[in-house]
């Protein structure tokens, strides 16, 4: 059988309304009187729905307030208030001094009294009310017109020089700069923390914590001076306390490189390519290099992505959050981290760093295709 199409429903009028409303406000009838239709009173409703009926006889006939004063339903009551709002934003400044990296949870079960109120998603949807958002942090800094001058000036003299991939290989002796890893006693929390990403507002860009450049967060780092070398992995793994200067890295120069000279893949020409730190370019440390035989190849300022031992630094943290999550370490001691960092350093595989110095030519070629714009790296 086909189908029968229902007919639209008929329309209420401007006059019906005005009438329906003077009958319900004013003449006290009864909207079930009206649709009943009884003594065939009110004919010029016939047809028109129920609903309909019901909805415009509550409309104000004058215009002022609503006829229906009973006070609407605005829904459930929030489970988070604008103390709890308040508690929220105190604990999110707290965690980025103390903790830096942290997710919704953590940010929640540091709040014992919001943790009673709400679920976790409930949690995230009031973030939200308040602003906050899981954004991206800011990775890297501001190259200005200078730097990608001599950004371009220095891709452009490499290779016009013709220094290809046998000079990264065999033309450098290492890969020198220093790193520092942040010690927590928990390293499982903070290995399941978010990285790159952060719970913050869309104007905290740069603000202390929202970046993923130099965080500093926790009471301790481990720093330690790396050099790796093409073919030999790490020839230089050297741990140190406190601030470096100039003294105490003309002192390392001394006592380690030697060494480090005789492990790497070209102990004759003694280049070591670094950043334009301050400390490994101090006179005393110039001055320390010049009497081992040593040369420096430096690479210009901003420039991460022409040293390749930065990527490593970032392939062993990487490694660091692994190892804590694979073995379960809920509690080290700040020696025992130190420990463990350093056996991933030392042990990590010569071909993975291998890899890593190869792609130094495609590096020069980058920099050389953006005009000195930063390169992935």
């Amino acid at each position: 059988m086909a189908k029968t199409m229902k007919g639209k429903r008929k329309k209420m009028t401007y006059a019906q309304s005005c009438q329906l409303r003077a009958l319900v406000q004013y003449g006290k009838v009864k909207v079930p009187q009206i649709l009943r239709n009884e003594g065939n009173r009110f004919p010029g409703f016939k047809g028109i729905p129920r609903s309909t009926m019901y909805r415009h006889s509550q409309i104000p006939l004058d215009g002022n307030e609503p006829f229906d004063k009973r006070k609407q339903n605005p829904g459930r009551t929030p489970l988070l208030n604008e103390r709890d709002y308040r508690a929220v934003k105190r604990q999110i400044k707290i965690l980025r001094t103390f903790e830096g990296s942290f997710s919704s949870k953590r940010l929640q079960l540091s709040l014992p009294e919001i943790q009673q109120k709400a679920s976790n998603s409930t949690f995230r949807r009031h973030l939200g009310k308040i602003g906050y958002g899981y954004r991206s942090t800011r990775r890297k800094g501001i190259l200005k017109q200078k730097d990608l001058k001599s950004r371009l000036d220095y891709a452009k003299r490499i290779k016009r020089l013709g220094l290809g991939l046998e000079f990264w290989k065999q033309g450098i002796s290492f890969y020198l700069d220093a790193v520092g890893f942040i010690y927590k006693q928990n390293p499982l929390d903070q290995a399941r923390a978010p990285t790159s990403r952060e719970w913050r507002r869309r104007d905290e860009g740069l603000t202390f914590g929202c970046t993923a450049k130099g965080q500093k967060e926790g009471s301790t780092q481990i720093k330690f001076m790396v050099a790796i070398s093409f073919q030999q992995g790490v020839v230089l793994c050297e741990q140190y306390e406190n601030r470096l200067c100039g003294r105490k890295f003309s002192t390392m120069i001394r006592k380690k490189f030697p060494v480090a000279f005789m492990l790497s893949i070209n102990p004759k020409s003694k280049r070591v390519l670094q950043d334009g730190c301050p400390v490994q370019n101090s006179r005393r440390a110039k001055r320390a290099l010049e009497k081992l035989g040593a040369h420096l190849f430096c690479i210009p300022a901003r420039s991460p992505d022409l040293n390749p031992i930065e990527n490593f630094f970032h392939l062993v943290g990487k490694e660091i959050r692994k190892e804590a999550i694979d073995k379960q370490v809920t509690h080290e001691t700040k020696e025992e981290f130190a420990m463990r960092v350093k056996n991933i350093l030392l042990n990590y595989p010569k071909d993975k760093i291998d890899k890593i110095i190869l792609s130094m030519d495609k590096r020069i070629e980058a920099v050389i295709a953006n005009h000195g714009q930063r390169t992935k790296y």
